[in-house]
């Protein structure tokens, strides 16, 4: 009975790393462009779609700090930051 067990164990676990590992192969490089009309073109990239979106937000964020750092001299206060985020996570990919 317990060889029995383990072998389910071990068949399941074998199922699942087959499957995982035939997902990974049909995923393709994704990229993420956003065009925005204050801070230009951001373009993420990733191995999927969702890490591509992911690094395009942080890009977006970034380079809004990075705007504002150098329009004012300083850096942005929290609440800036905050409204960048809201911005930033709710890009739109192309």
């Amino acid at each position: 009975m317990r060889l029995t067990w383990i072998f389910a164990i071990l068949f399941g676990l074998t199922l699942a790393l087959v499957s995982n590992a035939a997902q990974a192969a049909d995923k393709k490089p994704a990229t993420c462009k956003v065009e925005t009309a204050d801070i230009g073109t951001i373009v993420g990239r990733g191995p999927d779609r969702e890490v591509a979106f992911e690094d395009a937000a942080t890009k977006c964020f970034d380079r809004r700090r990075q705007l504002y750092k150098a329009r004012y001299g300083r850096e942005s206060d929290m609440e800036t930051g905050e409204l960048y985020i809201d911005i930033c996570a709710n890009v739109k990919c192309s």
